[in-house]
Order: C-alpha cells, then sequence, then structure tokens
C-alpha cells in the first residue's frame, strides 16, 4: 500500500480499541490500516474481563482497522496471519503464545485484542489492538518482560507503532495458502521447544504444544502417543513466575 496510512495519537483515552469503535460509528469508510496510539489507556483491556495497565511512554498501546481484500473464514486465521506479521518486527527471542500473548521466555511482553466484523461471506474487517511493554517500571510485575531490553535501537512507542502500522499494510494483504500460513505460524508458536505445565479441566499436567487446530483449539502433546486439542477455556498455562 502506498500513501500515507491514516495516525491518530492520543495522550489518553479509555482504550484504543474503543476508540477504533466510536471511529467506525462515525464513518462506515474508515480506511483500513487506520491506526490509534496513546500514551495512556484508563480501561485497556485483555480478553474476557481482563484489564491490560500500563504506565505512559512505557508500553505501546496501538489498534490498527483492517479491511480484508477477501472475506476470511475462520477467526483464527486473523490471529495467525497478525503473529506471522509482527514477528519480524521483534527479536528472535519472543514468541506467540497461544491464544494472545506475546512472550520471552516465560516472560509476558505483551498481548493483543483481536475483535472482528462479520458480514454474510465471513468477516470483513478486525480492529487489532496490541500493547507490548516497552521499558520497565517502578511497579513492574516480575513475570513482564521489556522489549527494549533486547532492542538494539531503542523502540518509542510512535516509532513501533509507525513500523506495525506499515508492515501490516503489506504483510496482510498477502495472498496465503492454508498450508503455508499454517507452517509459518507454528514456526513463532510459542511451548513447541519443551514441557511445560498446565491445569487441564481442572487437573494438573505437563505437556509440550503441538500446534493449533484449523479451528483454533491448542493441540497439545501429553505422550509419545497422546495429543489432544482443547479450547480457551479448558486450559490454563501455569505461570511459575
Amino acid at each position: 500500500m502506498s500513501g500515507i496510512l491514516p495516525f491518530y495519537q492520543l495522550k489518553i483515552v479509555d482504550s484504543t480499541q474503543l476508540e477504533l469503535k466510536r471511529m467506525l460509528r462515525q464513518r462506515d469508510d474508515l480506511e483500513s490500516f487506520t491506526a490509534v496510539l496513546a500514551a495512556h489507556q484508563s480501561a485497556g483491556r485483555g480478553r474476557g474481563v481482563s484489564k491490560w495497565h500500563d504506565s505512559p511512554e512505557c508500553s505501546m498501546l496501538l489498534s490498527i482497522y483492517v479491511k480484508w481484500p477477501i472475506p476470511l473464514k475462520e477467526s483464527f486465521e486473523v490471529n495467525q496471519r497478525v503473529c506471522v506479521a509482527l514477528k519480524p518486527l521483534l527479536p528472535e527471542e519472543v514468541m506467540f503464545k497461544w491464544p494472545n500473548d506475546l512472550m520471552i521466555g516465560v516472560k509476558k511482553l505483551g498481548g493483543m485484542l483481536i475483535e472482528n466484523h462479520w458480514s454474510k461471506n465471513g468477516i470483513k474487517s478486525s480492529s487489532i489492538g496490541i500493547g507490548i511493554n516497552l521499558d520497565p517500571t517502578a511497579d513492574a510485575l516480575s513475570r513482564a518482560a521489556f522489549l527494549n531490553e533486547w532492542m538494539d535501537v531503542k523502540q518509542t512507542p510512535e516509532s513501533l507503532a509507525k513500523r506495525i502500522q506499515e508492515m501490516f499494510s503489506v504483510e496482510l494483504t498477502l495472498k496465503f495458502n492454508s498450508g503455508v500460513l499454517t507452517s509459518r505460524y507454528h514456526s513463532v508458536l510459542w511451548g513447541r521447544d519443551a514441557e511445560k505445565r498446565y491445569m487441564i479441566n481442572g487437573q494438573k499436567a505437563r505437556a509440550t504444544v503441538e500446534g493449533v487446530a484449523e479451528n483454533g483449539r491448542l493441540k497439545l502433546r501429553l505422550s509419545k502417543t497422546l495429543v489432544q486439542s482443547y479450547d480457551i477455556d479448558e486450559v490454563k498455562w501455569i505461570d511459575p513466575n
């Protein structure tokens, strides 16, 4: 995509996702790859009822609106495309924990919140929210990772947000064979290298991530001969931090 991409920078907002939603209500011709960056969110959200905590200028708080050239059939395809597009901008150590976390080892670097807009033909557009820790603060959690501790060049919220916006405008318009997309996603998927501890349907177990099924369910290898898939409410990684 050529030309200047719409980029809105706000000091404070309830959440960048809600700001995009308001913009969409005001105009139904909102340009694809419109980005909203906030210095601080008063009501940032994670998955479900989770809240995103941030310190001004120490986190990148970004939402990008994407119109899909051809409607997508599955929500998880959006997730795969976003992870594959983000990976080249991040240190090699960053991997993506299903379904929406950015990880460095067992520490959380950031998270994603993707809201899809459906038509009768499939997903016509998506609002992609991304929060990334850039620099540590006095009240930083022990389980948090910080991007600038892993980068040769210091990233500011604005510089990183504009790089992501530009990358999305190129990568998210590509046509993918489903097998190629799945392979690229699995190459950046966290938890495939070693066993981790999980709570599975209320029971503790050790497992290795095998992959993610086409329907978005996580596939865990529980033994040499047993691989099972789970929905988001059936499995939770046990954080050792």
